[in-house]
């Protein structure tokens, strides 16, 4: 059973996923899955006569997996198919940036652009904690031994005085529950308020450290997700009327999409608050006219702005989907 399934298109442009494929560090194989289609600028390529494969190093470089058991053909004709990532990819936590997919036929291979995984770290336990957890075990079974021995021990005895008839009749008993029941609730109204004046002080201490304990721990290990913003144009640039430019943030993850209309210049065109990569980051962005082959050439500045660096100038539109990138 796959706990997540990602949907990717693995285009001849650029990868498009709408977020970074997590996985936890141990997983077993098939507890994510990706599916994939497979196409040439937009259009699905077929896959018979392909034989296709995953190829990817482990987050800390430590191994390279090569792995072609995972795959099922959905759709040949449309370039469809799912991937059970295998268990060997999440050996090591971290980010893996060198993960992508081959297709082997008659006349060679040929590969995709990478697929962004993330691997969190699971819970570890070492053998000395392992060694302790089983000793603590040990040591409960046998002081339940001790006290199951005592309690047959305690058994024995009532039967014993039960068999001797030391034992009150139902007189006695009532009178005797009378005078324990008065005694008990005299103490318990003397009692009561001291006690539960002493529980709402500790319960008021305790509540303000184990709230902020528990907010740190989850504070540390979920991430932020901005959602999509739109971005704000700038030096005359032109959203598109129907495919807004958008930014999305997922962690230290930043995603593009959407489409700049009839740029008629180079130059900066948005800027985008606190999301700005470590390093210059450039993109290949394709641009919508009849010439596949015209490109637009954008960057990602530290300084967090988006820039139209070189195009087509008589092209009608930049496609952003191909931008993303890490902010640390």
């Amino acid at each position: 059973m796959a706990i997540r399934t990602y949907k990717v298109t693995l285009d001849s442009k650029n990868t498009i996923a709408p977020e970074p494929v997590f996985l936890r560090q141990g997983d077993k194989t098939g507890a994510v899955v990706i599916d994939a289609t497979l196409s040439d600028n937009g259009t699905a390529i077929s896959l018979d006569g392909f034989t296709p494969m995953f190829k990817a190093n482990t987050a800390d470089g430590a191994a390279v997996i090569a792995d072609s058991t995972g795959f099922t053909v959905v759709d040949t004709a449309g370039g469809e198919f799912t991937y059970k990532v295998p268990n060997a990819l999440s050996a090591a936590p971290g980010k893996i940036k060198t993960a992508y997919f081959s297709f082997l036929d008659a006349d060679g291979s040929e590969s995709t652009f990478d697929v962004a995984f993330v691997i969190k770290a699971a819970v570890d336990m070492s053998q000395t904690q392992a060694d302790d957890y089983i000793t603590i075990i040990d040591g409960t079974l046998n002081s339940l031994r001790e006290q199951i021995d005592a309690m047959n021990t305690d058994i024995q005895t009532v039967l014993s005085a039960y068999n001797q008839g030391d034992f009150y009749n139902k007189s006695e008993t009532d009178s005797k529950d009378a005078t324990t029941l008065a005694s008990a609730k005299s103490y318990a109204d003397s009692e009561d308020a001291t006690t539960l004046a002493s529980a709402k002080s500790y319960a008021d201490s305790e509540d303000a450290t184990t709230l902020a304990s528990a907010k740190s721990y989850t504070d540390q290990y979920v991430y932020s997700d901005t959602g999509w913003q739109n971005l704000v144009m700038i030096n005359g640039f032109v959203t598109h009327s129907t495919n807004t430019p958008q930014w999305r943030k997922v962690g230290n993850h930043v995603f593009l999409r959407g489409l700049l209309d009839t740029p008629i210049k180079a130059g900066k065109f948005a800027n985008i608050p606190n999301a700005a990569p470590k390093q210059l980051s450039g993109f290949v962005c394709l641009q919508g006219s009849s010439n596949s082959t015209d490109m637009a050439r954008v960057y990602a500045n530290t300084d967090g702005s988006l820039e139209v660096i070189a195009m087509v100038t008589d092209a009608k539109t930049i496609q952003l989907n191909s931008i993303q990138y890490w902010t640390d």
